[in-house]
């Protein structure tokens, strides 16, 4: 029976990620401890959780970026929706970033509604694309710029961090780390005159992610197609900005199917909204980072 008393909102602990993990994985994400691990790294005084009789039954995490603040991993349990847990989870994380940067979040469908009713306002669109392990063939190294593509190694991080600030608007140096340490295979670039365009990706606990993907259009097509030349068989999803619409065209021409969208959503701070943008990013790292 459902403990009827309203859950303590607390600190998110080290103690607590294979509770936070089971309930991830009982809604369905794809989450794996070790980006738990990562996301409490990052953000050790931003993660909460609400409590219920000795169990974790939502969780919020607010990271700060510097620039801008991120609001991820906001999850209730299914049995405990309706009480107003997420919209007190939500203020937790808010609170830990400081009042004068923009708080920024993807949300899906279900999770809009509370944030524009906290203040968030549409910045821009994406969708998740999805292919099973039966997706075609990658494409062969001579199309296009794909044979310009190269393994990116830990000696290319330096040039690719400043890039990345610029892209990105913030650093994000240890997330970069982390994804080249945990899957190097995922990680391409290709040299231009401009600067370094690039990828990386991550392993899921039900498919592969790849994300960030860096560059132009054609930059972007050949790297996320060795990118899949490199997934061995695993499922893959591409969290795209609609922006880009002959990526996620070819992205379909490569199998994917468009499962759902996110709403890339933006709270002002006192010192005003978020202004920065690129359109040099085609796809992110995931809703849970950035």
């Amino acid at each position: 029976m459902m403990d009827a008393k309203d859950p303590v909102i607390r600190v998110l602990t080290a103690a607590d990620l294979d509770a936070a993990m089971g309930l991830s994985a009982a809604a369905g994400w794809n989450q794996r401890i070790a980006d738990w691990r990562m996301l409490l790294q990052l953000a050790p005084a931003g993660a909460f959780a609400a409590v219920a009789g000795g169990t974790i039954v939502g969780t919020a995490i607010g990271i700060d970026y510097g620039r801008f603040g991120w609001i991820a991993m906001m999850l209730v349990d299914p049995a405990w929706r309706g009480r107003g847990i997420g919209a007190r989870l939500l203020r937790a994380a808010m609170a830990a970033v400081p009042p004068d940067v923009p708080i920024r979040l993807d949300a899906t469908p279900l999770g809009r509604p509370l944030y524009r009713r906290h203040g968030f306002e549409d910045e821009s669109r994406l969708t998740r694309h999805v292919a099973d392990a039966s997706r075609p063939a990658a494409d062969p190294p001579s199309h296009g710029a794909a044979h310009q593509v190269r393994r990116l190694g830990p000696a290319d991080l330096t040039a690719v961090f400043a890039q990345d600030q610029r892209v990105f608007g913030a650093t994000r140096r240890p997330l970069l780390e982390w994804l080249l340490d945990g899957a190097p295979h995922y990680a391409h670039a290709i040299d231009t005159t401009a600067g370094a365009h690039y990828c990386f990706g991550r392993t899921g606990r039900l498919f592969d992610q790849i994300g960030p993907v860096v560059g132009d259009d054609a930059s972007a097509r050949a790297l996320v197609s060795a990118s899949l030349a490199a997934a061995h068989g695993r499922g893959v999803v591409v969290d795209a900005f609609d922006r880009h619409a002959g990526f996620a065209a070819w992205l379909r021409s490569r199998g994917f199917d468009g499962a759902r969208p996110l709403f890339r959503m933006c709270r002002a701070g006192t010192r005003g909204a978020w202004t920065g943008h690129d359109e040099q990013e085609h796809a992110i790292l995931g809703p849970e980072f950035g």
